[in-house]
């Protein structure tokens, strides 16, 4: 748990070196989604900063693939590979625009746009009982009928050991998705699981969420209010950005701009 200010600047801080770094991955020729890997930046800032994620029993699975490019920014900065190895798999095709487990050993799961991880986090849960199973979903994704078979099964076998994270940024690829009687009506309430709505952009909220979570005897959902593009008001709320890349003069010109206003 984030417990005093030091720590709380040290993660916006990094957040916003992530941010940047991930900014500046694209400018070097990566395919990422932009609006929804740095909707939920400060969640997989908060998880693996914070160590979180025990890495010699835990699992961390990042259902929403296409913010693989936060996550690599993320392994690039705790120095797990480097840039070099990254740009050469790259440029022989062996990683793409969807995260995957082939190349680069920081997923548990192979993904797509949707992970489909829920039905997984619940196969590791049963192998793997003493483990906390960490899965950042999308908002979009909980439309899909694996994810709420999954939570049913959670639910009714009492499962305890899951901790579920919707990144919930109002958007699909192509659509702004505002009303959602699921997240509206507090639906998700109704199933045997802890249940946290929470800024997840704050760090000192997401915090508090997960470590309640982590001692806790039943699985948990905590719906992450976030803004898609957020960190980069170029960025925010704009549908254009959920696939396309800015040309690198308009890029070159952000990254110059937030560099100037934050020092890194």
């Amino acid at each position: 748990m984030v417990k005093n200010s030091n720590q709380i600047n040290f993660l916006n801080e990094k957040s916003q070196k992530i941010r940047l770094d991930f900014l500046k991955l694209i400018y070097k020729g990566f395919k990422y989604h932009i609006g929804g890997s740095l909707s939920c930046a400060d969640i997989l800032v908060n998880i693996f900063y914070t160590k979180k994620v025990k890495k010699s029993k835990d699992f961390f699975l990042l259902s929403k693939g296409h913010a693989l490019g936060i996550l690599y920014a993320i392994m690039l900065d705790k120095k797990k590979f480097n840039f070099k190895f990254l740009e050469k798999l790259r440029k022989n095709n062996k990683i793409g625009g969807q995260l995957d487990t082939q190349n680069i050993k920081i997923n548990d799961w192979n993904t797509g746009s949707l992970g489909h991880t829920v039905g997984i986090s619940i196969g590791l849960s049963l192998a793997k009982p003493y483990s906390k199973i960490f899965n950042i979903i999308g908002d979009a994704e909980i439309d899909e009928g694996s994810v709420w078979e999954g939570l049913m099964y959670i639910s009714e076998k009492k499962i305890k050991n899951i901790i579920i994270i919707i990144d919930r940024n109002n958007q699909s690829a192509s659509s702004f998705i505002k009303k959602k009687e699921v997240f509206d009506k507090d639906f998700l309430k109704l199933l045997n699981l802890n249940y946290f709505k929470i800024n997840g952009h704050s760090h000192k909220s997401i915090s508090q969420a997960i470590s309640k979570s982590l001692i806790s005897k039943r699985s948990s959902i905590i719906i992450a209010n976030t803004t898609k593009g957020y960190g980069f008001k170029e960025f925010e709320k704009n549908l254009k950005y959920s696939h396309e890349s800015p040309d690198k003069k308009f890029l070159n010109k952000i990254i110059g701009k937030y560099e100037k206003k934050t020092g890194y």
